[in-house]
C-alpha cells in the first residue's frame, strides 16, 4: 500500500476511483428524479443557469443524467469483466494443465476467437442473445474471455515449469491440488491486476454496444446510450455527447492508471528498484 500511494498515478487513480464509486452509490438516488424528468418546452437547450450542460432532446438535464448513469455503467462493466475473468482463468488453467494435444487445440480456438476482436465478437454474441443490458454484459464477458484465457494459459504454463511444482508431483500430489494450491495462488495477483485495466476496457466496449443500439435500452440509460443520443443532436447541444464521452474516457484512464500502479506495487522487482533509486537521494539529502 505504501508503494502504491508513493506514485502520483496511484494517488490520482485511487482518488478518481473513490469519487466514481461514491457517484455510483449516491448518483441515481440523488440525481435520478431530475435526470428522468421530461420537459419538452426546454428540449435541446444549451447550457444555462438551470441546466449547466443543457438538456437533451426530451428536455432532461444532461449533467444529472450523466452522473446518474454512473452506477449502471460501472456495474455492467465490472460484471462483464468478472464473467471474463472466471471463464477465461478456468479455461486457461485447465488447458495449461492438460496434455499436449488438448493444449494445441485449445490454443488454436483461443487464437481464432481473438482474431475476431472484442467488439465484433460482442456484436455477434449479443445478436444471438438479444439486445439489452443483460445480453450486452454476457456478450462482452464472452468476448473478453479469450484474452484472460490466453493470459492465464501463459502464466500457468510458466509456473508449472517451476521446481516446487515438480517437487509436488514427485511427492504424489494430485493434479487438481497442484493447480489450486501451487499454481493458481501464484498467478492470481497478476490476474487481479490485469482485471482492473480490463474493467475500463469493458465499460468502453459496453458503451460501444449501446452506441450501436445493441446495449442498454430505454427506460434504462448508461453513458453509451447517452453518447448515441448526444451525437444525433450534436449540432444543437454538443455537451450531450461530450459529457458522457468525458466520463467514459476518465473512468477508463483511472482504471488503467490504477492497474499499472498496482502492478508496480505488487511486483517485488520493481519495488526493489524504486527503493534502490530512493536511497541515494536520501543519503544526498
Amino acid at each position: 500500500m505504501k508503494t502504491l500511494f508513493r506514485s502520483p498515478s496511484g494517488v490520482i487513480s485511487t482518488l478518481l476511483l473513490i469519487a466514481l464509486a461514491v457517484l455510483a452509490v449516491l448518483g441515481p438516488d440523488g440525481f435520478g428524479p431530475t435526470a428522468t424528468t421530461v420537459d419538452m418546452m426546454r428540449a435541446s437547450e444549451g447550457p444555462s443557469a438551470g441546466h449547466l450542460l443543457g438538456t437533451d432532446g426530451l428536455g432532461r438535464d444532461i449533467l444529472t443524467r450523466t452522473l446518474a448513469a454512473a452506477r449502471l455503467s460501472l456495474v455492467l462493466g465490472v460484471t462483464a469483466v468478472l464473467i471474463a475473468v472466471v471463464l477465461g482463468s478456468l479455461l486457461g488453467a485447465v488447458l495449461a494443465a492438460s496434455g499436449r494435444r488438448v493444449r494445441s487445440i485449445g490454443a488454436a480456438i483461443i487464437d481464432t476467437m481473438l482474431s475476431f476482436g472484442d467488439i465484433l465478437l460482442g456484436v455477434v454474441v449479443v445478436t444471438i442473445l438479444g439486445v439489452g443490458a443483460k445480453g450486452a454484459v454476457i456478450a462482452i464477458g464472452i468476448a473478453f474471455t479469450p484474452i484472460f484465457a490466453r493470459f492465464t494459459f501463459a502464466l500457468v504454463s510458466s509456473t508449472v515449469a517451476r521446481d516446487y511444482v515438480a517437487a509436488a508431483r514427485v511427492l504424489g500430489v494430485k493434479r487438481r491440488s497442484i493447480l489450486s494450491r501451487y499454481v493458481l495462488r501464484n498467478v492470481s495477483d497478476s490476474i487481479i491486476v490485469t482485471s482492473f485495466s480490463a474493467v475500463g476496457e469493458g465499460i468502453i466496449a459496453l458503451s460501444s454496444l449501446s452506441f450501436l443500439g445493441l446495449g442498454v435500452q430505454e427506460p434504462q440509460f448508461d453513458w453509451g446510450q447517452m453518447l448515441t443520443d448526444g451525437v444525433r443532436n450534436f449540432y444543437l447541444n454538443p455537451w450531450a455527447a461530450v459529457a458522457p464521452a468525458v466520463l467514459i474516457g476518465l473512468t477508463g484512464l483511472a482504471l488503467s492508471m490504477f492497474g499499472d500502479a498496482l502492478a508496480k506495487a505488487t511486483n517485488p522487482l520493481l519495488r526493489a528498484k524504486q527503493t534502490a533509486t530512493r536511497r541515494p537521494q536520501e543519503v544526498a539529502v
